[in-house]
């Protein structure tokens, strides 16, 4: 593990979910901690200063499993969104509503289930300073309800608003919570004018333009897919294995299993409140079909 500097008081590391630092004047700023505490230990090593800002960018368990370590150890201050706040503080809400109900013990993992910690501070969008260094806050919702990203001296740290296009080749399907607040933050990044944009998930690049079009088109192709498959009325489980037959796509756990079918149900939420599909209840059966 190594810290790639990108400007003066900037710099990144590279990991599965890849690690923000702002070098403030006598701490650093770490946007997201990890998946557990094996990330943020490792991290801190890296740092000329302590830890003891983190600027979380949505609560999903990959972003915040390095939360409690990080408050343990260097009294961190913790700062995320309002609704977001929420979940970092009771995880157990992410399976709950993954899942619909009390999750069984299998979706009680580290991937779904971070441990919990305190958020002390509510973020908003807009200007910030911590520690002598002014941060923006921008809202980036779509993947999840209160995600949002963190600029800094020309950088964006752009959290889960785009996927890799390796992400894109391994997952198929990427999840997302509101379809619609997906596309208009990829509207704003394709206008935006950073310097340098850190996807959670991938390479940092200087121009989003073709990443940008990338999640666009993925968005679209599930779109298209669901209403082709829709022209003959079908129940959620009947489409979602239509859906996932044509993208390839091969479950294997619950928890693969409760992430696809959210996000089966968002793309569903879109398209009925587009009116492009609708929905009978048929011998207590939900179907959907194409408008």
């Amino acid at each position: 593990m190594e810290i790639e500097r990108l400007t003066e008081r900037v710099s990144y590391v590279p990991n599965p979910v890849n690690i923000g630092v702002v070098h403030a004047e006598n701490s650093s700023v770490l946007i997201d901690s990890g998946i557990d505490e094996s990330v943020p230990r490792k991290v801190s090593r890296l740092l000329e200063k302590p830890p003891l800002y983190l600027i979380n960018t949505h609560s999903h368990a990959d972003h915040c499993g390095g939360n409690a370590f990080l408050k343990k150890r260097f009294s961190t201050r913790v700062l995320a969104s309002e609704l977001e706040k929420e979940i970092i503080e009771h995880t157990v809400l992410e399976p709950f509503y993954l899942y619909g109900a009390f999750p069984p013990e299998e979706l009680r993992n580290k991937f779904l289930m971070a441990k919990p910690s305190k958020v002390d501070e509510t973020l908003k969008e807009g200007p910030l300073i911590l520690d002598g260094v002014e941060l923006e806050i921008v809202s980036l919702s779509g993947h999840s309800p209160g995600q949002i990203g963190v600029a800094v001296n020309g950088v964006l740290f752009c959290a889960d608003s785009v996927f890799s296009e390796e992400s894109i080749k391994k997952h198929k399907i990427f999840v997302v919570y509101n379809v619609e607040k997906f596309l208009e933050t990829l509207d704003f990044l394709e206008k935006a004018n950073y310097n340098y944009y850190v996807p959670s998930h991938g390479k940092v690049v200087q121009d989003i333009k073709e990443l940008v079009e990338l999640n666009r088109k993925t968005v679209e192709s599930v779109i298209n897919t669901i209403l082709d498959i829709l022209k003959v009325p079908a129940k959620t489980e009947e489409l979602m294995k239509s859906l996932f037959d044509r993208f390839e796509i091969t479950l294997e756990n619950l928890t693969q299993y409760v992430l696809y079918r959210s996000t089966v149900q968002a793309y569903l939420s879109f398209l009925l409140d587009k009116k492009e599909v609708e929905r009978e209840f048929r011998e207590n059966t939900l179907l959907w079909r194409q408008v």
